[in-house]
Parts: structure tokens; sequence; C-alpha cells
């Protein structure tokens, strides 16, 4: 899927850098948490989540290229989709006894509002259907 081409926003870089933080893992609270905040706000997001891969998400003047499906393809990077379930897969052992802080509570319920995100779009319900 090509993006159209358009002039780079504030905003624009800030939801990139957020994903990611999401993906590296050094700032994924903050990255969770702020990405939620803007679901109902960025009309693809959940487009944008969808196909985000590693650190192959690069913003250029002029538009927005995802780079790693073709030939810069890496298996061990870990795209948006892997970190939002490795988020809800950390709270299991957190369960029984109950320990579950409300930081770690706080992101589960960002990660699943994204993922929320992501199955309620138009053209992402189906994608996340079949995966």
């Amino acid at each position: 899927m090509s993006l159209p081409s358009r002039s780079i926003t504030d905003e624009d870089t800030k939801i990139y850098t957020w994903i990611m933080e999401l993906v590296q893992g050094d700032r994924r609270e903050t990255a969770l948490l702020e990405l939620s905040k803007k679901r109902e706000q960025v009309e693809d997001l959940a487009v944008i989540l969808w196909h985000s891969v590693g650190s192959f998400t690069h913003a250029f003047a002029g538009g927005v290229r995802r780079m790693g499906d073709e030939t810069n393809a890496d298996s061990r990077r870990t795209g948006v989709m892997t970190s939002l379930l490795q988020e809800i897969i950390s709270v299991y052992p957190l369960l029984m006894p109950s320990s579950l802080t409300a930081a770690a509570s706080n992101r589960v319920c960002n990660a699943l509002a994204l993922l929320q995100c992501v199955a309620s779009h138009n053209d992402t319900r189906g994608l996340f259907l079949h995966g």
C-alpha cells in the first residue's frame, strides 16, 4: 500500500517517533499512552500502526514511505502488532496471584485500545482478523 504524498507535519513526526519508541521499547509506556490518546484524532492511525515495522519507518520530505517490506526486510525487526501483543502477554503472570500494578494495568489498557483501533478501522479490520 502506498501512502499519498503530502507534507510532513509536526504531529506526523510525533506519531512516528512514538511508533519507534513503542517498537524499540525504551520509552514504550509513554508511546503507548500518547498513541492511545491519538487514536480518535488521527484518522489513519490504525493503518499506520498495522504497516509499521521496526526501525524502517521513515518520514521524508514530501510524504511518508515504509521501508523494509521489500529489499530491506529483516525478520528480526519487531513490528507494532508484535509489540502490542508483548504488552498484553506480559501482564498474564501478574494476574495470579494478583500483583498487577497501576502502571502495568495502564500499559495493557493502552495496548488493547490500540489493537481495538486497528480492529475497527475499515482498511485494517480484515487484515487484523486474518492475522
